[in-house]
């Protein structure tokens, strides 16, 4: 079989072009690394959010001001209800930030927003603490009697371990986090829902 195959003319071109990329698509993909490159040293915490913001201007001075939101989607696409404190307020900076070189009028609409979804992240702890506080006093007088059954026996039990494993392993308590983790990741959706459309 010979190495040509007997293409016709037009196949051998698109053979060719098979793999090359667009200069629009380089450039998205330049964008895309820069844009990579600056949320990463932001996340990771490499850069503060005036660094972030001096990158993101320039990024936008060169390749339009749709890399800003990009950026704004990519950030809130690692949004979570259940994140460190830190890390959601490095993200909340950085929105915020980013909306001020946007120079739209949506800036407070995007805070209360985030101010929403930082109530929640704070209900939603205190509701899952004051659940396991009231669980815990539950189960450590049990795990306290058969302690002292055990330590008359010669035996020595980890209370503490043992009270935090009977929790987590209680259907009660699982039942109350499946229901507690819906209806917050709920919630949670809808805010992030109405924060992507400002953007």
């Amino acid at each position: 079989m010979s190495d040509d195959m007997d293409l016709s003319p037009i196949a051998r071109e698109r053979l060719a072009r098979i793999g090359e990329l667009s200069a629009t698509e380089q450039r998205q993909m330049q964008q895309k690394r820069e844009l990579e490159r600056a949320l990463s040293a932001y996340f990771l915490g490499d850069s503060e959010v005036e660094g972030l913001w001096q990158q993101l201007k320039s990024l936008s001075e060169s390749h339009g001001s749709g890399a800003l939101s990009t950026a704004q989607t990519t950030i809130v696409e690692t949004l979570r209800l259940q994140m460190s404190e830190d890390d959601f307020a490095r993200r909340k900076d950085a929105l915020l930030a980013v909306e001020t070189l946007k120079g739209s009028d949506k800036y407070s609409a995007i805070e209360m927003i985030l101010g929403s979804i930082a109530s929640l992240r704070q209900r939603s702890n205190e509701i899952r603490q004051q659940a396991y506080d009231q669980m815990r006093e539950q189960v450590e007088g049990q795990v306290q009697a058969s302690a002292e059954q055990a330590r008359m026996q010669g035996a020595l039990v980890d209370t503490a371990g043992s009270v935090d494993a009977i929790i987590k392993n209680n259907p009660e308590w699982r039942d109350f986090m499946m229901r507690h983790d819906a209806a917050g990741q709920q919630t949670f959706q809808d805010y992030i829902t109405r924060l992507t459309a400002l953007l």
